[in-house]
């Protein structure tokens, strides 16, 4: 992650759109397994291959994303400061008494 640190506001709504970004994918592979699973019932699994091949491309192309928004949040986090900076800082400024 290079350049400014994003603002909280700028990185609870990237954190909403990957979550949904997710969610959506989660949604097509439970789609893609139902497929699958009624292709072996009614059609001895003559499909499986071409639903497969939607799947592979799901991980082919990294989900949508997801990954390398994982990455950046894990980079995000560790940059941050942790709860003992933030305390010692209350302390000194007096706010914790």
């Amino acid at each position: 992650m290079n350049g400014p640190l994003p603002t909280m506001q700028e990185a609870s709504q990237e954190a909403e759109f990957q979550l949904c970004a997710a969610k959506d994918v989660l949604e097509w592979q439970h789609a893609l397994i139902k497929a699958m699973h009624l292709d072996h019932l009614h059609d001895g699994g003559k499909g499986i291959g071409d639903l497969f091949q939607v799947a592979k491309y799901f991980n082919d192309t990294g989900f949508g994303g997801v990954y390398s928004a994982i990455d950046e949040f894990r980079v995000l986090g560790e940059s941050a400061p942790q709860n003992s900076q933030s305390e010692n800082v209350a302390r000194e400024s007096g706010g914790d008494e």
